[in-house]
């Protein structure tokens, strides 16, 4: 079973990102190989599930995520279902932690200097976050629903290398990294940094694709279908993998977090219907039938017992919100 992402860290479930980065910069120092030479393998792992779980605390979506449905929720936004090193995205804050202490070492080990970066991470296209209004009536009956999105995608012109010529960038010599020595009281320092001409790609561009300017992605408006889960409740995600913005290492994802409508007759909670009902006095008095409004479009009819009075509360069972039931479908009540 996997630790806990806060445990990990060892941060409380509400801490801050600076809380999280502190934690974060403590943990990688203690657990980089380099510290622990006698034991390095067992470091390397520790390090590796650190990152893990800074990746996924520091991202607000995938924080949420991790909040709402554990390591369920967030092992469909890496791209192999588990964490890699290309899942990665927070390079800039490692390189402010550890460049400097230890001499650039952590990216020769981890990410392959000396080879062009392109070959020792590609960047994964970034996610698209789509808040959708979703009604009772389309929650009930798993309706399709479309929405609109605008969205990176690879050019058609260049095949994504941004150009029809690439040659070899001169100042990082292919490796994507540039070293940078400083001498100071205590000796000399070497950091490691993107290289500025290239942004780590090893490569530059000869001759820029006309289309997409040399980017290597063009934006494209899109339209999205999907089927509503049945018996989704407020704030509840899923996530379209392989949707989102294209990158080299790979498309990222699409994750749709489902806003309820307020409906005019119903009030939800939880999966159970409540509804206000006014009823004649006579009624009360003697009983029988009446209408009431419903979610399939059609009106229902409940019961009044004779010499009933207000307030009462009547149960209906099976009439509420789809609740899932280990692989069946269940209906909650009606009230």
């Amino acid at each position: 079973m996997k630790k806990d992402y806060y445990q990990i860290l060892g941060v409380s479930r509400n801490a801050t990102q600076e809380e999280i980065k502190r934690a974060y910069r403590d943990k990688a120092k203690q657990y980089h190989p380099d510290m622990n030479p006698q034991n390095k393998k067992e470091a390397e792992e520790r390090f590796k599930e650190i990152s893990e779980a800074y990746e996924v605390l520091m991202d607000p979506q995938k924080r949420r995520l991790y909040d709402q449905y554990g390591h369920d929720g967030v092992s469909q936004t890496f791209k192999g279902g588990g964490f890699s090193w290309d899942d990665f995205t927070h390079f800039d804050d490692l390189q402010d932690i550890l460049g400097n202490l230890f001499g650039g070492s952590i990216f020769e080990d981890f990410f392959g200097f000396g080879r062009p970066r392109t070959q020792a991470r590609s960047k994964r296209g970034g996610d698209i976050h789509v808040i959708l209004r979703v009604s009772l009536e389309e929650i009930v009956s798993s309706a399709k629903k479309r929405f609109r999105i605008n969205r990176y995608e690879r050019c058609p012109l260049c095949k994504g290398k941004g150009g029809t010529e690439l040659t070899t960038c001169p100042q990082c010599g292919g490796r994507g990294q540039v070293r940078t020595q400083t001498r100071s009281f205590f000796g000399t320092f070497t950091s490691v940094s993107i290289c500025p001409r290239c942004q780590g790609r090893g490569q530059v561009i000869k001759i820029p694709c006309k289309k997409c300017g040399g980017t290597g992605r063009v934006r494209v408006n899109r339209t999205i279908e999907i089927k509503i889960p049945r018996g989704v409740a407020n704030g509840q995600y899923i996530v379209l993998k392989g949707e989102g913005h294209y990158g080299m290492g790979g498309n990222g994802n699409i994750l749709i977090e489902f806003e309820e409508k307020p409906h005019e007759y119903f009030e939800r909670q939880g999966y159970n219907l409540y509804l206000r009902l006014l009823v004649p006095y006579s009624r009360l008095i003697t009983g029988g039938a009446v209408e009431i409004p419903s979610l399939n479009g059609r009106k229902d009819k409940i019961k009044i017992p004779r010499g009933s009075t207000a307030p009462q509360i009547i149960r209906v069972k099976g009439k509420g919100m789809p609740r899932p039931d280990g692989g069946r479908t269940k209906r909650a009540d009606f009230w």
